[in-house]
């Protein structure tokens, strides 16, 4: 499921908590859950709520010029990065 959540993140398409869990199959609860423990293990860098921490993962979001919506955002790590393109299916 940590694998599958990556996938989505890597994707590189803005979604939701609801859209993620939606496409994952389960609870937002529980997509939040995922978020939390893969940025603890630092897999995941968490962006603050209003976008400014830090402002240059903002530059490279597809959603940049149009973020006014204070969301969480998550954004994949170098090890992330590494761990979702070493999966396979």
């Amino acid at each position: 499921m940590f694998y599958e959540f990556l996938k989505v993140i890597q994707a590189g398409e803005v979604q939701s908590l609801l859209e993620i869990a939606r496409t994952m199959k389960v609870s937002p609860n529980m997509v939040l859950q995922i978020a939390q423990d893969l940025t603890r293990r630092g897999y995941l860098q968490e962006v603050g709520m209003d976008c400014n921490t830090p402002q240059t993962v903002c530059t490279e979001c597809p959603a940049n010029s149009v973020c006014r919506v204070p969301v969480r955002h998550w954004f994949l790590t170098e090890k992330g990065r590494i761990a979702a393109s070493a999966q396979v299916g």
